[in-house]
């Protein structure tokens, strides 16, 4: 039952944010008159034709319960739609590039509603980044130094983890010893005690405490490292810290938490389009790619949420932090992608204005189209084998 119904409130938020990104695309198209053939519910292979309203558009049932879809006149390339006055085509290069990033303001609006809404009645963090070392700063999902600074979590002192056959290890460290000073240095931060070893070729003192117990090693550095994993000591998480601001200031937040998230979602992509490519070893490469998740993976945190009761003002979170994901994903230049055909539009409309003709020729757009939207489905199925792998083999 729980996992029918995670699964449920999954698909629900996630068609709820598809859905309002497509129906702007959808809307200013009407506006502008340019005929919509087809509403796609979900990905197709097609399972059945809904109905047909006034204005011609097809409503149509697919398999791959993951998307909605939009297709306007012209996304098929043919002589009627290129010379037809209700396609895509036929409209002015501003039009068109409206009705192409009309979901931006849409993506904004839905997460910046929710960001602003939470800030003024109270809410608390989403989790708290402990995997990924971001220079970005957000208060939905702060990293470690972050949560201490607002106390969100509170720490008591640092922990090692000696890797094996290493000095630290010969040394007697073993794991989850609590480093309490340095040659009478006290140690509050994993930088404290990586600094100090970095720049000490002596022998050191290290102050551990262990099972209640104080006991002192010398440690010689090899290397000017000692050759253990070192990170906070985490003691408990402040359950009670909340954000609560004044309408004025709730107003200023979300501004800059979107600003934030959006800034974010952008340096993680970026971190793990870096080490998929080029990695510094083959486990970070591995690491890379099983961190990848998309919609399975979703789902199953949301059977989780459920699992554990979460509140309401969680799964609002949630949604606002997948529509900023959708924004950026669409602003990838990559084809079939929304900016990727605005930065079509923009590079002809360059070209046409001193050139007249076109820098990309029709077709070769549409193929292009084409090839990147098999390419994402591709990528879907990849995605989803890798979610429904790290499931059962848990």
């Amino acid at each position: 039952m729980t996992v029918a119904l995670g699964i449920i409130l999954a698909i629900l938020v996630f068609w709820a944010i598809v859905f309002f990104h497509e129906l702007w695309h959808f809307s200013f198209a009407k506006l502008f008159w340019v005929k919509v053939d087809e509403f796609w519910l979900w990905i197709p292979p097609k399972m059945m034709k809904l109905f047909k309203d006034k204005s011609w558009t097809v409503y149509t049932l697919n398999w791959l319960p993951i998307w909605w879809f939009v297709k306007l006149k012209w996304e098929e390339y043919s002589e009627d739609a290129r010379n037809g006055n209700d396609s895509l085509i036929s409209k002015s290069i501003f039009k068109q590039m409206i009705i192409v990033l009309a979901w931006v303001m849409m993506n904004f609006l839905l997460a910046s509603m929710i960001f602003s809404t939470l800030f003024y009645i109270w809410t608390e963090p989403l989790a708290i980044n402990t995997k990924f070392q971001t220079t970005t700063k957000t208060k939905f999902i702060p990293d470690i130094e972050t949560a201490i600074k607002s106390w969100i979590l509170n720490i008591d002192w640092i922990s090692l983890d000696p890797i094996k056959w290493s000095i630290a290890e010969k040394s007697w460290l073993k794991s989850w010893d609590i480093l309490l000073q340095i040659n009478d240095k006290k140690i509050q931060t994993p930088e404290e005690m990586v600094n100090l070893v970095k720049y000490s070729p002596w022998s050191l003192i290290f102050k551990i405490k262990r099972n209640n117990n104080e006991l002192t090693f010398n440690i010689t550095p090899v290397w000017w490292k000692v050759w253990s994993y070192v990170w906070y000591n985490i003691k408990n998480l402040n359950k009670d810290f909340k954000y609560k601001y004044s309408l004025k200031e709730s107003i200023r937040e979300w501004f800059i938490e979107t600003y934030n998230e959006s800034k974010l979602t952008v340096e993680l992509l970026w971190n793990l389009f870096i080490k998929i490519v080029k990695p510094n070893n083959v486990y970070e490469r591995q690491e890379a790619v099983n961190s990848l998740g998309w919609p399975i993976a979703v789902w199953n945190l949301f059977v989780t949420l459920v699992d554990e009761k979460v509140k309401f003002s969680v799964i609002l979170l949630i949604a606002a932090v997948l529509s900023i994901n959708l924004w950026v994903f669409n602003l990838l230049p990559f084809p079939a992608l929304d900016w990727w055909r605005f930065f079509v539009m923009l590079i002809n409309s360059v070209v046409i204005f001193f050139f007249w003709k076109k820098a990309i020729d029709d077709r070769i757009e549409q193929l292009i189209h084409v090839m990147g939207f098999s390419i994402l489905i591709l990528l879907s199925i990849f995605i989803a084998y890798q979610d429904f792998f790290k499931i059962f083999t848990k």
